[in-house]
């Protein structure tokens, strides 16, 4: 513990006003995940934000730094890991009880850049059956600007 307290007195003492911004949302964040706020430690680290809206789910995450590629945008792999967990909490939602759904195949195509303060995918079913489930994902900015498009497929399985 005294090592690990040592490090962080490191890093704040060391650290830009960024760095010290995205620690401290991540430790606000993971305080949340303490009680409960948050699910997972990704969802936390990410500050998702979760919401359903009639038969489709959205998730949003802010868009900083924590979020940006080496040409300071929104790393790819993070908006597939957005696109994802829309579509994968809306297969999710649908899965009959002792069940749950995992993806099987994502399909992504980046379209423009994002460059709102949050970026929100929106997931909706294209086909539900009764072992697998087609959604697609769609990302768009405020004004309508269309930042990615996705399409996954959903096995569902026996919780474990």
């Amino acid at each position: 513990m005294k090592d690990l307290m040592a490090q962080f007195k490191r890093t704040v003492d060391n650290g830009s006003q960024e760095d010290i911004q995205i620690l401290s949302q991540f430790l606000d964040n993971l305080e949340k995940k303490q009680a409960g706020g948050f699910t997972t430690y990704l969802s936390a680290a990410l500050g998702m934000e979760r919401e359903r809206q009639n038969d489709s789910w959205t998730v949003s995450i802010p868009n900083t730094p924590f979020i940006h590629n080496n040409i300071d945008i929104p790393h790819g792999g993070i908006l597939a890991v957005l696109l994802d967990t829309a579509m994968g909490t809306l297969a999710n939602s649908k899965c009959p009880e002792g069940y749950g759904a995992v993806t099987t195949n994502l399909a992504i195509h980046y379209l423009t850049v994002a460059t709102e303060e949050t970026i929100t995918a929106e997931a909706n079913i294209i086909r539900q059956g009764r072992h697998t489930m087609v959604i697609e994902g769609n990302i768009y900015e405020t004004g309508g600007k269309h930042i990615a498009t996705s399409t996954g497929s959903f096995f569902i399985v026996p919780k474990t």
